[in-house]
């Protein structure tokens, strides 16, 4: 994140678009069910901080819209359990 703070104070990406992509990033992850389970949560708990920015810099229609979808995404999001140690191990080649 304090790269993404980084780009946004030098210019280099707009914060609507950075809390956009931070946002989409914790919920893809959550998403993941190679990744541990604490780990998704914790990437949906940490989903209300750009989520917040974005309700403050909404400034058109077009940015209303997105966000709407982005809270319908985060509304109806359906996680599948993590996978086992056991599944993520059958599914490598090189073990």
């Amino acid at each position: 994140m304090s790269l993404g703070v980084s780009l946004v104070e030098h210019g280099q990406i707009s914060p609507w678009h950075m809390s956009l992509a931070s946002l989409n990033l914790f919920l893809d992850t959550a998403c993941d069910p190679a990744l541990p389970w604490h780990w998704r949560n914790l990437c949906l708990d940490h989903a209300w901080r750009p989520l917040h920015v974005l309700q403050q810099l909404v400034s058109d229609r077009m940015q209303q819209r997105t966000l709407d979808t982005v809270r319908n995404r985060l509304a109806t999001l359906r996680l599948q359990p993590s996978l086992s140690p056991s599944e993520l191990a059958e599914g490598n080649p090189y073990e």
